[in-house]
């Protein structure tokens, strides 16, 4: 995971301008932790029910299984979304960064 640490930068309206990145960095780095973490669970549980399957050929453990994987397949759905609203605050973050830094130097 990348961490930014940004500096607080002087405004016009304000004392400090608190960059609108650190607002949301906190809440979208703990749901991605999470949806991980759940991640990490749900495959372990693929993994045995897969193995059970193999060895029994049941309507039970396939239909498990098949549970099991269409919860990875929500799960990874979520964390898509997850790392997307990450790559947007950091592209948002980037574009206001070379603005400013484009007109300082008008």
């Amino acid at each position: 995971m990348i961490f930014f640490k940004i500096n607080k930068e002087k405004d016009n309206n304000d004392s400090s301008y608190v960059p609108h990145i650190n607002k949301h960095l906190p809440g979208i780095i703990k749901t991605i932790e999470e949806f991980s973490d759940e991640q990490r669970v749900i495959v372990r549980k693929f993994k045995r029910e897969m193995e059970k399957f193999t060895e029994e050929r049941s309507l039970e453990t396939c239909l498990q299984a098949l549970n099991l994987s269409m919860q990875l397949a929500n799960t990874r759905e979520k964390l898509l979304e997850a790392y997307k609203q990450y790559s947007g605050l950091l592209e948002n973050e980037l574009k206001n960064q070379i603005k400013a830094k484009n007109k300082k130097h008008d």
